[in-house]
């Protein structure tokens, strides 16, 4: 008599990772820590160029215009109260996010941003979930050219994942 285990088992793996693999990935919270990457944003600068937008995510490129406060030019077309788009910000270190309170850029700022020269600071990028260490290294005011520079952290480089069908490999060795 045959048995029907091992075919059983087979399907049973095969249906597990059909559905792995059409499952959307999930979104993870994540911390980028320490301050080591500068952004610089020139006096005079054109913030329509690249280089001058500090593009941290996709949906996300901070940069300022002439004057007034910085923005994200991938969602939006200059600063308005709210900005920049899709961030939150509180002051502190990223590690601690949880016990931190965010809110919009402006208010974070009290509505002085060169109060917030040498202030560490966290980022939240809402979209993605992702927490970053930053803080400001200068502001111009005046209408002198929007000039703007911070230290941020970076994207932690992470271990290659073996992905579903390498973890259950190793499961069954």
């Amino acid at each position: 008599m045959a048995r029907s285990y091992p075919v059983s088992l087979l399907a049973a793996l095969m249906l597990v990772l059909g559905l792995a693999a059409s499952a959307p990935p999930a979104r993870a919270l994540e911390i980028w820590t320490g301050r080591t990457f500068q952004f610089v944003r020139p006096d005079g600068a054109d913030w329509t160029q690249a280089v001058n937008q500090d593009r941290i995510r996709p949906g996300v490129w901070i940069t300022r215009k002439a004057s007034q406060g910085i923005y994200n030019i991938a969602l939006e077309s200059g600063y308005t109260g709210s900005s920049p788009a899709g961030t939150t910000w509180a002051t502190g270190d990223a590690v601690n996010y949880a016990s931190l309170t965010f809110q919009p850029w402006v208010q974070w700022a009290l509505n002085n941003p060169p109060g917030t020269v040498g202030v560490n600071a966290v980022v939240h990028l809402l979209a993605e979930d992702i927490y970053i260490d930053i803080r400001f290294d200068s502001w111009t005011g005046g209408n002198v050219g929007g000039g703007f520079a911070y230290t941020r952290a970076i994207q932690p480089v992470v271990g290659t994942d073996r992905g579903t069908w390498g973890r259950l490999k190793a499961l069954y060795r």
